[in-house]
This record gives structure tokens, C-alpha cells and sequence, in this order.
């Protein structure tokens, strides 16, 4: 009946709806409302409150103040969801999802120049011999070497190690020189009692390993070929990295002296150092292999001695 009372009392009905419509807004509503909801409050397009009720799309809720307060909470979650979906969203882009990632640090950012590790060629930092008085005591003086030995004259001296080049039997470049700080070599006499006439001792410094490792390979060529034949590939103790050794027998030259020659020759790789030995009898054809061993075990031990820093002290018969 009191349904029946208002719906016959048009101006009643509009008092009423005015006062659930609450105070007019300072500015006029977004939404206008429509001719086809005559006698109702329009909250959004598609929801209306009518009379006691407000209805949202298919759902109906009674117009009282629990569901006013039910409807403001519901509101309030959505707004909370929406917020913590957008800020996850965003996460999700610009966030870094490494695990143990401390405050302010990102795994994933490009390290500088700085802070990217360098290593020197080989993987591993390889001491260098780079100057000339350094090198000059991997040369073993008289007083390292048996009785009897001395300096020929003029040695030692430094050389300029230059577009040298070993070719291998296939064919193969090896640049000896490239990558070179410092060549020394010297000459010696070892007295009458020895089996051979001449020694002489290149000894040439890298400013790497790989350098050095080449610069061996390209010597080892050169002896190796050194006549292009008449050169054994001879089986001795290894000493350091790398060594080869060799004997070569150089036939006399007939109206001369038609004497034969003979040379013993080693080739040896001691970090970014690269040494070769020559062991000369100009009066036959025999080498002495054992005084070539002798003689590179000497220098190798002097020239690992040298790049640990050490003063060069190894001697010929004992390290």
C-alpha cells in the first residue's frame, strides 16, 4: 500500500528520490540521465538506482545503508586490485627476477670496460723479459760454463731480430721475429780440450707467450731445413715448454779444404722466451750431443729463473 501511495503521489515520489540522490555535484555529472530512466538515479551507464534499489547490470541491490557501505568496501577492492595488478605488471617489466641480486645491483647490466676481466693471451699472466741487461743473464758467462770457455770477441751483443722467417716442409710460415723485445747473442770459444771449435747462443725475449711460441715453431723450421737436407731430427732430454734438436753434417768443399763439418743444434720455448744453440766442429764430422744437452738444460734453467724474477744463476753440470 505505501508503494501504491507514492507511485499515485508524483510530487512525493520526486522528493524522495531527490533525497537518496543526495546534494547536486559542484560540477554537472558526466552522465546525463536519460529520458527512458524517468523516476530513477543513474550511477553508470547500465546501472540505475530505482526507488529502494540499485541496480547493477543484472545484479539488484536493496538501497539501504549496509548496502551503500558493502557497495563503497566492494568499490575500494577493486580499486586495491587493479592498483596491485598494474604495479605487478610492471614488475614483471622492468623488474629483475635474478636470484640473490643485492639492493641496487642488477645481474643483467653491461659491465664497463672496467670492471670486464681481461686476461693476457694464454688465459693466465706470463712474466716478461723486456730489457736488455735482464737478457743479457740468461746468457751463461765463462764462470758458469766448464774451464777453458770464454767470450769470443765482441760478445755479447745485441742484435735486431727482423722479417725471419721458417718455412716448414709443407710449405707453412712461421715468423720468428714478430712480437720481439730484445735479441741477444753471443759466441764462445771452449778451449782446446773440447771435441768442437765454436758455440754460439741466440737468445731472443716475447712480449707474450703466444709470441714466443711462434717465434720456437719458426726457428724449429729453420733448423730443421737448414740445409734442406742433411738434417737429423735428433731424440734428447725436453727441456721447459718446448725444444727440438738437430744434427747436421755440411760436406767439404773439394779445392778448398774438402774437409766435412758437423753441428749439433737445439731449440728451446721457456715462457715468452726463445733460445737456440749451436754446437760447431769445423774439423769433422762429428757432434757432441751431450754437450748440446748439457749446455740448453744450463740456459733453460737460467732463462726460468730470469722470469721468476730471480738472478740467473744455473750452471753448466748442476741448476
Amino acid at each position: 500500500m505505501i508503494r501504491e501511495a507514492i507511485a499515485a503521489d508524483p510530487e512525493f515520489q520526486g522528493r524522495v528520490a531527490a533525497a537518496m540522490a543526495g546534494p547536486s555535484p559542484a560540477t554537472p555529472p558526466a552522465h546525463t540521465i536519460s529520458h527512458s530512466y524517468k523516476d530513477s538515479i543513474v550511477i553508470g551507464a547500465g546501472s540505475k538506482v530505482r526507488r529502494s534499489q540499485i541496480s547493477l547490470g543484472p545484479l539488484t541491490i536493496n538501497n539501504t545503508r549496509s548496502a551503500r557501505a558493502s557497495l563503497t568496501a566492494a568499490a575500494a577492492l577493486l580499486l586495491a586490485l587493479l592498483a596491485l595488478a598494474a604495479y605487478g605488471g610492471a614488475q614483471v617489466i622492468s623488474g629483475d627476477d635474478s636470484p640473490g641480486v643485492s639492493s641496487g645491483t642488477s645481474s643483467r647490466s653491461p659491465r664497463t670496460a672496467s670492471s670486464a676481466p681481461s686476461a693476457p693471451s694464454g688465459g693466465a699472466s706470463v712474466p716478461v723479459v723486456r730489457d736488455a741487461a735482464s737478457a743479457e743473464q740468461i746468457l751463461p758467462g765463462p764462470e758458469s760454463l766448464p774451464d777453458g770457455w770464454a767470450f769470443a770477441s765482441g760478445s755479447p751483443q745485441k742484435d735486431t731480430c727482423r722479417n725471419r722467417v721458417g718455412t716448414e716442409k709443407d710449405g707453412t710460415l712461421r715468423y720468428i721475429c714478430k712480437g720481439s723485445l730484445v735479441d741477444l747473442t753471443a759466441w764462445y770459444t771452449p778451449g782446446a780440450a773440447a771435441g768442437f771449435d765454436k758455440v754460439y747462443i741466440e737468445v731472443v725475449t716475447y712480449s707474450s707467450h703466444d709470441a714466443a711460441a711462434q717465434g720456437y715453431l719458426g726457428e724449429k723450421a729453420e733448423e730443421a731445413n737448414n740445409p734442406p737436407s742433411g738434417v737429423t731430427e735428433e731424440s734428447l732430454p725436453s727441456y721447459c715448454e718446448h725444444s727440438a734438436f738437430f744434427s747436421a753434417t755440411y760436406p767439404g768443399i773439394i779445392g778448398i779444404d774438402g774437409v766435412d763439418r758437423g753441428e749439433a743444434r737445439s731449440v728451446v720455448h721457456c715462457g715468452t722466451v726463445m733460445f737456440s744453440i749451436y754446437v760447431m766442429n769445423e774439423h769433422g764430422s762429428s757432434v757432441d750431443l751431450n754437450t748440446l744437452s748439457a749446455l740448453s738444460q744450463t740456459v733453460a734453467n737460467r732463462a726460468q729463473q730470469a722470469l721468476n724474477g730471480e738472478t740467473p744463476t744455473a750452471a753448466f753440470g748442476r741448476s
